[in-house]
């Protein structure tokens, strides 16, 4: 059995998936066992995903991210689930420092991260969010999550009809279930910026302001949202 287990939901990922799972194959922690879960595919995405060796592939004919992940967690072994983006790779000692400073203190995790593409504006967006997720003003996501088998049963996993903020709401379902802490790993996921290249960092920062004000005074089951992932 390992001690981490690596989600991954990917839909229509073609050309951002190898170079995730390549930054796994890479890990100095080989604890661990490697889930993707193929949602509403209709590219090489699945193809790519079946070349990798030691990875379980599941496909799931609906593109919904939260229903992925649950899938993905639903055939996991590990005692620890990290829940990773398609389109972020990992340092080589990333599972090595999830496997020693998430404790069992910490009822969910995330990591900092840094642009795909360095340039200062980018640069300075994932400063600002690793700022607030490492200092704890804000309990949120870079690209990963982490978190505890037996705590994700209990807070029975992702609100399959989110598409957004899903992360947030199950942080926050996890956070009422323990009531332990909240833990920034102190190592950077490189993340993919397309959607900052296609919306411009206004529009981005707009959408993001929106979703986080539906979350309080809105419905977020009504947000729409780009369906890779």
């Amino acid at each position: 059995m390992p001690n981490i287990s690596v989600v991954i939901p990917a839909c229509n990922e073609e050309k951002y998936l190898e170079a995730t799972l390549n930054s796994l194959k890479l890990q100095e922690f080989k604890d661990y066992e490697t889930i993707v879960v193929c949602n509403g595919c209709t590219d090489n995405t699945e193809a790519i995903a079946k070349k990798q060796e030691n990875t379980t592939i599941i496909s799931f004919p609906e593109a919904n991210v939260s229903k992925a992940r649950n899938i993905g967690a639903g055939k996991a072994s590990g005692k620890v689930l990290l829940f990773l983006d398609a389109d972020s790779t990992l340092e080589q000692d990333a599972l090595t420092k999830i496997n020693e400073q998430f404790t069992d203190n910490h009822y969910a995790a995330t990591t900092t991260s840094k642009p795909s593409i360095p340039s200062l504006k980018f640069n300075l967006a994932m400063g600002l969010k690793n700022f607030y997720l490492s200092t704890g003003l804000y309990e949120g996501c870079s690209g990963a999550l982490i978190c505890r088998r037996e705590d994700f049963d209990k807070a029975n996993g992702y609100d399959s009809d989110l598409i957004v903020k899903e992360h947030r709401k199950l942080i926050i379902k996890l956070k009422r279930a323990t009531r332990k802490e909240f833990a920034c790993i102190d190592t950077p996921i490189t993340t993919s910026m397309r959607r900052y290249q296609q919306w411009g960092l206004t529009k981005a920062t707009l959408f993001w302001t929106k979703q986080w004000l539906k979350n309080y005074f809105g419905d977020l089951k009504k947000s729409e949202y780009e369906k890779v992932r």
